[in-house]
C-alpha cells in the first residue's frame, strides 16, 4: 500500500469569474478521501500542480475536461499531435472562445454549425448515465458547455507536460500521470442540483467520509464531483498506472475518458446518431431549472383571487414557447422556467451561471427588472431597451407578457381596476412592439390574446 499513487481529482471551470468558488480539488490515498477544498483559479491550480510534483512525483491527477477536439478538427488545421493542439491554444485559445466562429458555438446567437462531427469517439463511446452524455468539446456557452473549460485547460496540460506529467493516453500513465475524467460516470445518476439529493448520495454511498468532508461533498455539484472522482480513481489506481499510451491514431490525436471497466458503452459507436442523443440530454438541464424555479418560488403565490402557486407562470410561459412559438432551444427554455428568480426571489445572477451556464444567465439577466428603480422607471425601460435584446429574451418577454394577459384577463388580481387592466394591456402592447420580428406565431397569439383581454374587460 506504500506504493500506492497519491490521486488529485479536480472539478475545473472555464468561468471568466468566480473560478476560485468554482474549482475543487480532492485528493485522496489508498481509497479514502483526506483533502477536499476550492479557493485557487486556473493559475494557482496550475502551480499547485507543479509544486505537488515536486513533492512526490507518485501523482495520478483527474481533471474533468477534454483534453483534445475531433481528430478531424486538428488534420484540418495540419496538427499531427496532440501537443500541437494544446501549443496552439495557448496561442489562440481566447479569440476562439471571444469571436465563437465555427466549429465553435454556443454563445447568443451563435447556432451549432454543420460539422464532419461535434464528438471525438471517446465522448460518443461512454455508457450515458441517467440519459445524459458528454457534451460538444465545440461547444462554448450554454448549460453543460465543456469547451470553454477545455479550452482554457489545454495550455495547463502543455505546462505539466514540459514539467513531467505524463499524460494519458498520449502517454503511458504511469506517475506522475494526468487523465482525462468525466465526474458523471463516477458518480452515477445523482441529482447534484439538489442539496438534499447530494447530502443523501453522499452519505449513502461514502459512510465512511468524516463529518466535514461529508458536509464539504455534500455542499455543492463542484465538491461533489471532486470528491468522488477522487476516491473513485484512487480505488482503481493498480490498473490505471498500469494503462500504456495508445496506438490508435485517432485517439493518439483525440484522447480518451478514463472510465473504470464497464462503463463505456457496449458495441459499435455510431456518431451520426449520437448528436440526437445529446439533444435529448437537454431534458435533465430542463427538469434541473423547474425543480430548482419550484423551490425558489415555493412560497409565493400569483396575484390572482385564486393565489394560484407562483410556479404556475414560469410552466405558462414555457409552454408558450414551445407550443405556440415552436421553441426547441434548451436554453431559452431553461431561461424561462427561471426568468423570475432573480427578480422575485432571493437567487442571484452568479448563482444561476454556476448552475445552469452563461447562456441562461445571459437571457434571465437580459429579462430582469433593477428593483432598487421606481416601477414606473422599471416599466419604462423595458419598453426602451426591448429592441436592444437578443432573439431569445425577445421571444421570452413575448411569451411573458402573453401569459400575464391571460391571468389579468380571465384570474385578475383583486382590485384591479378596467382602467388599471386597460393601462397594463396598452404598456404590454408597446414592450412587445420592441420585440417583433422574431418568432411570428408567438407575436400573433399575443396579439390575440392582447385582443381577447381587451374585449373581456369591455365587457365587463
Amino acid at each position: 500500500m506504500e506504493d500506492a499513487p497519491r490521486v488529485l481529482a479536480i472539478d475545473w471551470s472555464g468561468a471568466k469569474s468566480g473560478a476560485r468558488r468554482k474549482i475543487w480539488l480532492a485528493e485522496a490515498r489508498n481509497g479514502q478521501l483526506v483533502r477536499l477544498e476550492n479557493g485557487r483559479n486556473r493559475g494557482e491550480i496550475a502551480e499547485h500542480l507543479l509544486g505537488e510534483l515536486e513533492l512526490d512525483p507518485r501523482l495520478l491527477v483527474g481533471l474533468d475536461f477534454a483534453f483534445s477536439l475531433p481528430a478531424w478538427y486538428l488534420r484540418a488545421r495540419d496538427l499531427t499531435t496532440a501537443t500541437e493542439l494544446w501549443q496552439l491554444a495557448e496561442r489562440e485559445a481566447e479569440a476562439w472562445l471571444e469571436d465563437c466562429e465555427p466549429p465553435f458555438w454556443g454563445r447568443p446567437g451563435r447556432v451549432k454549425p454543420e460539422l464532419p462531427s461535434q464528438f471525438r469517439r471517446t465522448d460518443a463511446s461512454v455508457r450515458p448515465v441517467g440519459g445524459i452524455r458528454p457534451k460538444s468539446p465545440f461547444q462554448i456557452g450554454g448549460a453543460g458547455a465543456v469547451g470553454t473549460g477545455s479550452l482554457r485547460g489545454m495550455p495547463m496540460l502543455q505546462r505539466l507536460s514540459e514539467a513531467g506529467y505524463r499524460v494519458w493516453p498520449f502517454d503511458r500513465a504511469e506517475p506522475p500521470a494526468l487523465v482525462e475524467i468525466y465526474p458523471r460516470l463516477l458518480t452515477d445518476a445523482v441529482v447534484k442540483s439538489n442539496p438534499k439529493a447530494r447530502a443523501e448520495y453522499i452519505a449513502a454511498r461514502f459512510p465512511e467520509l468524516s463529518v466535514r468532508h461529508r458536509s464539504l461533498a455534500a455542499s455543492s455539484d463542484d465538491a461533489l464531483d471532486a470528491a468522488v472522482s477522487a476516491v473513485v480513481l484512487s480505488r482503481e489506481a493498480a490498473g490505471v498506472t498500469t494503462l500504456e499510451a495508445a496506438t490508435d491514431p485517432v485517439e493518439l490525436l483525440e484522447g480518451r475518458i478514463w472510465c473504470p471497466d464497464g462503463r463505456y458503452a457496449t458495441g459499435s459507436v455510431e456518431l451520426d446518431g449520437f448528436e440526437a442523443e445529446e439533444e435529448a440530454g437537454a431534458l435533465p438541464d430542463l427538469l434541473a431549472a423547474l425543480q430548482f424555479a419550484a423551490e425558489r418560488h415555493r412560497d409565493q403565490r400569483r396575484k390572482g383571487r385564486e393565489a394560484s402557486p407562483y410556479i404556475n407562470h414560469p410552466i405558462a410561459v414555457a409552454r408558450l414557447l414551445a407550443e405556440v412559438g415552436g421553441v426547441s432551444d434548451p436554453v431559452l427554455l431553461q431561461a424561462a422556467i427561471l426568468h423570475d428568480t432573480v427578480e422575485d426571489t432571493e437567487t442571484t445572477l452568479d448563482e444561476l451561471e454556476a448552475r445552469f451556464g452563461p447562456e441562461v444567465w445571459r437571457v434571465v439577466e437580459e429579462v430582469t427588472d433593477d428593483k432598487s428603480l421606481p416601477k414606473l422607471e422599471r416599466k419604462r425601460l423595458q419598453i426602451e431597451h426591448a429592441p436592444q435584446r437578443s432573439n431569445r429574451a425577445k421571444q421570452l418577454k413575448v411569451a411573458d407578457k402573453s401569459s400575464n394577459l391571460l391571468d389579468i384577463a380571465h384570474r385578475p388580481p383583486k382590485n384591479w381596476t378596467p382602467e388599471r387592466k386597460q393601462d397594463y394591456f396598452d404598456w404590454a402592447e408597446r414592450v412587445v412592439e420592441g420585440c417583433r420580428g422574431v418568432n411570428p406565431a408567438l407575436e400573433a397569439r399575443f396579439d390575440e390574446v392582447l385582443r381577447e383581454a381587451r374585449e373581456s374587460v369591455a365587457d365587463n
